[in-house]
């Protein structure tokens, strides 16, 4: 699929994604009624969601990870965030409100000018960056925010 001359809007995501089985494998492509994000959920991943929106000049992927409230020790856990993030290619760690509630995400936005195998192997990365960010925190969450540093707080 060519890159639409105006740039990707909410419609030619959703043909873009739902038209290109190979690419992100099996695939659930719906918006939401009066919802401007597109939700691709990868069923070969575990059923993850990847909300999608295009606005103006880019488009923002993102992938909820965990409730903050559930993450022990949250202030030595942002620290190692922020230290590592830039191990994690094309993506960001950040928050978000989900139903009131403060999530931890995983996010990567990139021009609505690009190339449709550019679109969807952002998607590809964040989804496979997301299910080890997942079980990152998961071990985290497991040894109660244990830094292995000495942590005292």
């Amino acid at each position: 699929m060519k890159t639409p001359p105006e740039g990707w809007t909410l419609s030619s995501l959703t043909e873009l994604f739902a038209s290109d089985p190979e690419a992100l494998g099996d695939v659930d492509v719906t918006v939401a009624d009066g919802s401007d994000v597109l939700q691709v959920t990868l069923k070969e991943r575990g059923d993850l969601n990847v909300l999608i929106a295009a606005s103006g000049d880019q488009i923002l992927m993102s992938v909820a990870l965990a409730p903050a409230a559930d993450v022990p020790n949250r202030a030595a856990f942002d620290q190692l965030v922020l230290r590592t993030h830039k191990l994690v290619p094309l993506s960001t760690f950040g928050l978000t409100t989900i139903d009131n509630a403060e999530w931890y995400e995983l996010f990567g936005s990139l021009s609505s000018l690009s190339l449709a195998d550019v679109v969807v192997e952002e998607a590809d990365v964040l989804a496979s960056n997301a299910l080890e960010a997942a079980e990152m925190i998961s071990e985290w969450i497991a040894n109660d925010g244990a830094t292995g540093e000495g942590d005292k707080s």
